[in-house]
């Protein structure tokens, strides 16, 4: 019994230290891709660990092993989204984006989101998209304020991959984001949607746009085969 309970708990001390696995680009921002590779393959390696301990505990370490790595791989991979550093202008500045709303500063903080697309709208498995985002903060004076931009893409309202967020401070005005993305082979096809919300310590807003993930067009080229060449029958 105090055996069994030794397993299981050195189990759990495996499971906390592997959670917290991940991976970062050079700019500091999340390597998502890199992230996913690891969380497969570290997943696949923890998960045949702890099946061995559970096995050591049970009494069957071969089949405990086998289990154990397919459930570690499994919760190990994700979609994997992996984004590049975002690309960023101001559209329009304080006083213009105030003009634009009728702003007051008695009216607080305030973020809308303009506009939001997925570009092209219909990609396919591999394919490079860009997810722009136009919106305007306004705080009343001068001085940045914190915000944080969380991306996520669903299908059928649930997330495939973890959210990508973006922190950072902005000056009044409005802003053009494009963050670009790769679609990852392993993602089915069909619609999904991405969630995008802005927001600051007092404000925030929420939109969402749709685009589809199609099949690869199949291939028109044919195989040509030599039958002969001078009346000499070739072997294909």
């Amino acid at each position: 019994m105090i055996r069994r309970m030794f397993v299981i708990l050195l189990a759990l001390a495996l499971v906390i230290s592997g959670m917290g696995c991940a991976t970062t680009n050079p700019d500091g921002t999340p390597n998502t891709a890199g992230s996913t590779a690891g969380g497969a393959i570290g997943g696949a390696i923890l998960g045949a660990g702890l099946g061995a301990l559970i096995g050591l505990a049970t009494g069957d370490v071969a089949t405990g092993a086998v289990i154990g790595a397919i459930a570690g791989a499994t919760a190990g991979a994700v979609a994997g989204f992996a984004y590049a550093k975002h690309q960023e202008q101001v559209l329009r500045d304080r006083q213009a984006a105030e003009a634009m709303y009728g702003y007051q500063p008695t009216q607080g903080e305030m973020v809308v989101i303009e506009g939001l697309e997925v570009a092209p709208p219909t990609v396919t498995n591999g394919d490079k998209v860009a997810l722009n985002t136009n919106f305007t903060v306004l705080t009343g004076n001068d001085q940045p304020v914190d915000m944080v931009i969380t991306q996520t893409i669903t299908s059928q309202g649930k997330p495939v991959d973890k959210p990508y967020v973006d922190k950072g401070s902005r000056k009044s005005g409005t802003y053009g984001i494009s963050y670009s993305t790769l679609i990852p082979p392993n993602v089915p096809e069909g619609k999904y949607a991405l969630v995008t919300k802005v927001q600051t310590a007092n404000a925030q807003d929420e939109k969402t746009t749709e685009f589809i993930v199609a099949k690869k067009a199949a291939s028109n080229q044919r195989e040509i085969r030599l039958v002969s060449v001078n009346g000499v029958p070739v072997n294909n």
